[in-house]
């Protein structure tokens, strides 16, 4: 027995010693043709095709593998300027695994990087090219119509596309709007008007076309100039980049960068017109606002109106939407309509249910001493009025519908008249009734005078 262990040791011993001769030997001559080789999976490959989606390139398991074979040292050298792609590791020596990570292509536009490979330091005359497929083509704006208040001014619209595009004003006299691109983003547009004296709303089209390749893009928005008393569709909000706004968003759901658009964090120049919160959780949206968050009703008050002239009777309009959570959770959706100073509302329209001669719990200017609202309007919107991310992912087509249109009827308003607009009930006063949840949004604020027809 120790003889065979002795003769076995001696075989070892032998067959390392060959081998490392061998090895020494495949050194001095190169060890063979210098070869480099990229697989996926079993299949050499000399390139590879992303979509256009994106993957962290801090997250590994997220990042595509692929096998290098080869008996070289060697480097990936890329021969253009990269900035959606990474490679990692880009350099090695003889057999190893390489990981490719891209942003998101958002442009129609396919993308390509070519990487040269160096074996031993020189050009080997091969190379490996990474494509990434551009996204589908787009051509939407924020909203599906725009409104002008009667008074005029700049008004901001943004257009959300992955293609150049021109644009241009179509119907019988568009003499009263010109259109000029944002020098700050060119996919702002602004709309300027002069004063509407005319007595009747007037209407046009701003008419959006891709150009080049992508000339069967096309979109047309409807552009109103009111002739009402007062307007406002909140165009300024939630546009003056500031950084804590971050990834503002018109999807209901999506509370990117709220937390810096909350009112106590409005600039002077927002709260120079007029809207004041007595809670803070009101927030601004990209031309519209929110009010409320999970267990906390939140509030808004509007301007005082200096064109109501003496005591009038009037009807303020505007829209409400209910909230969705991305996963299709929705709230309560109760929304308390009042008054300070003189008025008192006589009806409602719209959809749902209205309840006239409601009381809500509120406070004063000083946003502590209790108050109680009284003769409020309490509507409750409609189940199907509410953000959709299923049948309505851009957050756009909610706006179009009738039911969340609303008008409130008040008798005997004056200048010193402020609207109230409650999501549920005041402050953290909400988490004792219903779900705790009463998130609405608002937009398109307009007054008329007269009390509205109930036709």
């Amino acid at each position: 027995m120790m003889k065979h262990y002795i003769t076995s040791v001696l075989l070892a011993a032998l067959t390392v010693a060959a081998a490392l001769s061998f090895t020494a030997c495949s050194d001095d001559n190169d060890a063979g043709e210098a070869f480099f080789t990229v697989y996926d999976g079993s299949n050499a490959i000399e390139s590879y095709n992303f979509d256009y989606t994106a993957a962290d390139t801090t997250v590994w398991n997220k990042a595509k593998t692929l096998v290098v074979r080869s008996n070289r040292p060697w480097k990936l050298v890329p021969q253009d300027e990269n900035g959606w792609l990474r490679v990692f590791p880009d350099e090695g020596e003889g057999d190893g695994l390489i990981r490719l990570s891209r942003t998101l292509n958002n442009k129609p536009d396919t993308r390509t990087l070519t990487y040269k490979i160096y074996l031993d330091g020189k050009d080997s005359g091969k190379t490996f090219t990474v494509t990434q497929t551009g996204a589908e083509p787009y051509l939407k704006g924020s909203a599906t119509s725009f409104t002008i208040a009667r008074t005029g001014g700049e008004n901001q619209f943004t257009v959300i596309t992955n293609v150049p595009y021109e644009y241009s004003l179509k119907g019988k006299d568009t003499s009263w709007l010109t259109v000029t691109r944002s020098t700050a983003d060119e996919n702002v547009l602004l709309l300027t008007a002069g004063e509407n004296l005319s007595g009747d709303d007037r209407t046009i089209t701003l008419h959006l076309q891709g150009t080049g390749n992508y000339a069967a893009l096309t979109l047309d928005i409807p552009v109103t100039q009111l002739s009402t008393i007062f307007f406002d569709n909140f165009a300024w909000m939630g546009i003056n980049g500031i950084d804590t706004r971050a990834g503002l968003s018109i999807l209901g759901w999506d509370t990117n960068g709220e937390s810096g658009a909350r009112f106590d964090k409005w600039t002077d120049d927002e709260l120079a017109h007029g809207w004041v919160s007595r809670s803070t959780t009101c927030y601004m949206r990209p031309g519209f606002f929110k009010l409320g968050k999970t267990g906390s009703g939140g509030d808004i008050v509007s301007p005082k109106i200096d064109e109501i002239a003496g005591t009038m009777d009037i009807t303020v309009s505007f829209q409400a939407v209910g909230y969705s959570s991305a996963k299709g959770a929705l709230d309560d959706k109760v929304l308390y309509v009042g008054l300070l100073g003189p008025g008192k509302i006589v009806g409602v329209k719209g959809a749902g249910t209205a309840d006239l001669n409601q009381s809500c719990s509120y406070v004063d200017a000083d946003g502590t001493t209790p108050l109680t609202l009284t003769g409020c309007a309490c509507i409750t919107l409609t189940s199907d009025n509410n953000f959709n991310p299923t049948t309505d992912p851009d957050g756009l087509l909610i706006w179009n519908k009738p039911v969340t249109k609303y008008s409130v009827l008040i008798a005997g308003a004056t200048s010193e008249t402020q609207v109230v607009m409650i999501g549920g009930a005041f402050g953290t006063a909400l988490k004792t009734i219903g779900q705790g949840k009463n998130r609405v949004f608002i937009d398109n604020f307009t007054v008329r005078a007269g009390l509205a027809s109930n036709d």
